[in-house]
């Protein structure tokens, strides 16, 4: 395992983190398969990784718990634990310790090494941050020690990026989606520098794009063959090739996953990618343009709908007529996803509760009642 710096704080981590938004379930079920779960946790850091990743939202909750569970017999000590605040919640002063100690509890541990305001922008920094005084609280719990390093995960422009990373002197990370073909998305390149530059960590979130780059188009897989490579490879290459990215997040839910990973991770370097892959990686970019993808990125949180209407699934049936140029694999996908799980796109009754909640911005009711349409 390749270890690399992060920021200013002295502190050596992993090129590559688990992830745990993705943990593997039970069959037809909300449940965390929790035992597969704990192996492959522990795997990865009996294989180097010492960044692990969570979220109190991840899978309901489910993900704390079972990280913290990961993490007895002595894995704590070998491990940078990384956990986020679901600021949404906060509605008053109080809510955040409340949630900071339930947090805690679930994960069994009296500190968190790295924890991260989730998924801010303009809305939550104005109407919860900054509303209910968060910053302060936030930083007497590094003075007091349950809190180590602070962060934030974020979803916005690059101009609100930059106003967060300015308005407070203490944050030490931050957290971006970063991706090959999303280098003007959100934060991207720019905020990579900027944050590079005021000497804070940058983990990257969404490598893979929720795996639409694992799964390339016929063009794309073309270019990569010419050069040996694998659509994984070369989209972690392009981010272990950044001077300031500290690690690359990855939500890996099987130990063939994982391998993969760690091959990959065992060569990573600043400047790694030759100038064929860069040119390889310039045509990837172009087919991806052209397949105009929804930038949804599978948080799930869109996922209580009020009429059960499976949002992030059929986003994915729409995603896929662009990667796959066929409106019969997207089709196929959606009626297999309807007939398993339910939540037709037809069910949305355009209450935008979805839109209110989602941190990429996405016109989710307008692509529901555009969905049946576009698979006819």
């Amino acid at each position: 395992m390749q270890y690399r710096n992060f920021g200013n704080t002295g502190i050596k981590v992993s090129a590559l983190g688990f992830g745990t938004m993705r943990l593997p379930m039970f069959p037809n079920s909300n449940t965390i398969d929790q035992e597969k779960s704990i192996e492959l946790i522990r795997y990865a850091i009996d294989n180097g990784v010492n960044y692990i990743d969570t979220a109190y939202s991840y899978q309901d909750g489910q993900a704390e718990i079972v990280t913290g569970k990961a993490l007895k017999n002595g894995y704590r000590s070998k491990v940078y634990l990384a956990s986020k605040a679901p600021v949404w919640e906060y509605n008053n002063e109080y809510d955040f310790d409340r949630i900071l100690a339930e947090q805690m509890r679930r994960m069994n541990v009296n500190q968190i090494d790295f924890y991260m305001l989730h998924s801010l922008d303009a809305n939550f920094w104005d109407n919860k941050v900054l509303k209910y005084n968060v910053l302060e609280h936030l930083y007497k719990a590094k003075r007091d020690g349950r809190i180590r390093y602070i962060g934030f995960s974020f979803n916005d422009d690059f101009d609100m990026f930059k106003w967060i990373c300015d308005y407070w002197e203490h944050w030490d990370f931050c957290q971006i989606h970063l991706n090959y073909i999303d280098e003007e998305y959100q934060a991207g390149l720019r905020g990579l520098e900027y944050a590079k530059k005021k000497g804070m960590a940058v983990n990257i979130m969404e490598p893979l794009r929720s795996g639409y780059l694992a799964n390339v188009p016929k063009s794309t897989q073309i270019v990569f063959d010419e050069i040996c490579a694998k659509p994984v490879e070369i989209a972690m290459q392009y981010l272990w090739d950044k001077e300031g990215v500290s690690c690359v997040l990855s939500d890996m839910g099987s130990f063939e996953h994982i391998n993969q990973n760690l091959e990959y991770a065992k060569v990573s370097s600043i400047g790694m990618l030759s100038g064929k892959r860069i040119m390889a990686i310039k045509k990837a970019q172009q087919t991806y343009i052209n397949s105009r993808m929804i930038h949804c990125n599978g948080c799930y949180k869109c996922n209580r709908c009020p009429q059960h209407v499976m949002i992030p699934r059929n986003l994915e049936a729409i995603n896929k007529i662009g990667i796959h140029s066929s409106v019969k694999v997207a089709k196929e996908f959606y009626d297999g996803s309807v007939a398993l799980v339910g939540g037709s796109a037809t069910d949305c009754t355009n209450c935008k509760w979805c839109e209110s909640i989602c941190p990429q911005h996405i016109n989710i009711s307008h692509w529901m009642r555009k969905l049946p349409e576009l698979i006819k």
